[in-house]
């Protein structure tokens, strides 16, 4: 009896034994897949850090190529001013610049000696602002040799009068030895009254100074809005555009590079650069018939 008892236990102490071996196996493989798992997570969370990698190399390549992009356009455009510059030298035109306090040049004996022939100065704008260098810069420059004018800027919120008598008052007879020049901007032309006030100031200035006679200094697209309108007041303009297609007949000037390289080297700098149809032989008479 007490045989079979002990083999009994001894069956149970087996069967006991094979449970816990189970259990330690199904233990086991439960930790292990635990561990695997992260470090799968981790596999599938690299994925789009490699991804993210790409995509920064690839802004990086296009933000290069952009910059690449920019600067061939840059380039592209500089040498198109320059081929501008010398299309007007060869074609004989007499060049000339626009200064002001906002964009001030003083070195006038090296501007005539790069081939400037005149230079206009903004003096006045609607009826109380003046530019504070107009005139000393007029004197400098005309005593430098160049041909000179004055620039009135338009202001379509300012009355004709309002701004020819400022005018009168801070420029008095120093307008130089071109004709007077009115910047109207592509805003200031708003209707028929802002045209109506243009043609009372050009007339007001054609009065009180009959030797010079008066440019409007405007875009292609002012200019055939007011063109028609300014017909009977027998004026010339100045048009501001890309090209030196229509300089004659009513155009007397042309803006045709706004940013134009002058000079060489160290001492090159950028200005505005304007072509008056005819020689500088043909400026500096007309320049000597304004000052009779």
């Amino acid at each position: 009896m007490q045989k079979k008892k002990r083999k009994q236990q001894k069956n149970f102490l087996d069967y006991l034994f094979f449970i816990l071996v189970a259990l330690g196996f199904v233990w086991t493989i439960a930790l292990w897949s635990t561990a695997k798992s992260p470090a799968q997570s981790g596999s599938a969370g690299s994925k789009p850090n490699n991804s993210r990698s790409i995509s920064e190399k690839n802004n990086q390549t296009s933000k290069k190529k952009s910059s690449q992009n920019s600067s061939s356009k840059t380039s592209s455009s500089s040498s198109s001013s320059d081929a501008q510059l010398a299309s007007a030298k060869q074609k004989n035109f007499a060049l000339g610049t626009t200064l002001s306090s906002d964009q001030p040049y003083t070195d006038y004996p090296y501007l005539k000696s790069q081939g400037i022939s005149f230079a206009y100065f903004r003096a006045t704008t609607g009826s109380s602002s003046l530019d504070n260098l107009f005139s000393s810069s007029i004197k400098s420059a005309k005593d430098a040799g160049l041909s000179v004018g004055a620039m009135l800027v338009f202001d379509s919120s300012t009355t004709a009068y309002g701004s020819y008598l400022y005018f009168v008052q801070k420029v008095g007879k120093e307008t130089g030895n071109l004709p007077i020049a009115i910047y109207v901007s592509d805003d200031s032309i708003t209707d028929s009254g802002s045209i109506t006030n243009l043609q009372g100031l050009i007339q007001d200035l054609k009065d009180y100074y009959p030797n010079n006679s008066v440019i409007v200094r405007c875009d292609k697209a002012i200019y055939d809005k007011v063109q028609s309108q300014l017909t009977s007041l027998n004026i010339k303009y100045w048009l501001i555009e890309n090209n030196l297609d229509n300089i004659g007949s009513a155009v007397q000037f042309v803006q045709y590079n706004a940013n134009g390289k002058i000079g060489s080297g160290i001492r090159s700098f950028r200005l505005p650069i304007s072509a008056f149809d005819g020689s500088k032989t043909d400026l500096k008479k007309f320049s000597e018939g304004i000052e009779k």
